[in-house]
């Protein structure tokens, strides 16, 4: 017996009875978010990065494979005016620095923390970018993904905690992380109901 093949949204990648289109809700940010995403996690069931790149105006995603140099495209460079990379660091320098100061495009690495090392290592030019991470004191509510360090937080909860320290709560950045939950609150339902 043929087993059909689940049919998925188009636009979150999601099978449609897992599908959170419906919670999207636009948000115009000030600061340009550039996703560096390695191809692992474009396809990746469990990702946070598509409801960033459903929600936010203002963010461009790249794409890049193992051992693959990141360098800036020729014909945006408008887009690519004194960014910034956001990596987790404790020697990097306060994202709460650039408050108040005109905004620069944020560039965010989007793989497992392996990945992400190695997507840095092999750009010179990502290496040569200015370095900022962050501090909160939201703990993740990622559940379905084990992170490195009890720590780290999802990618989604990356950029809304940037945002939030950038821009403030106006744009209710925030919510787009009842998105994941909800999405997160779905998928281990699933898992539930199909144990034996």
């Amino acid at each position: 017996m043929i087993k059909a093949k689940r049919q998925t949204c188009q636009q979150c990648a999601k099978p449609l009875s897992t599908c959170y289109c419906h919670l999207i809700e636009k948000k115009a940010n000030a600061w340009p978010v550039c996703l560096i995403q390695h191809l692992n996690e474009s396809s990746h069931a469990k990702g946070t990065a598509r409801i960033a790149q459903l929600s936010l105006k203002n963010l461009r995603t790249i794409q890049l494979g193992d051992r693959e140099p990141f360098t800036p495209p020729e014909n945006d460079s408008d887009f690519w005016c004194n960014p910034v990379l956001i990596y987790p660091n404790s020697e990097n320098r306060d994202i709460a620095e650039l408050v108040g100061t005109s905004p620069r495009p944020l560039v965010v690495l989007d793989g497992t923390w392996r990945k992400s090392k190695a997507m840095l290592l092999s750009s010179p030019y990502l290496q040569s970018l200015p370095r900022y991470s962050f501090e909160t004191e939201r703990p993740s509510r990622y559940r379905v993904r084990k992170a490195s360090s009890p720590d780290f937080l999802s990618t989604l909860e990356s950029i809304v905690a940037i945002l939030e320290t950038l821009e403030g709560t106006g744009n209710d950045y925030a919510q787009m992380l009842e998105v994941m939950d909800w999405m997160v609150n779905t998928q281990l339902g699933f898992i539930t109901s199909t144990k034996p």
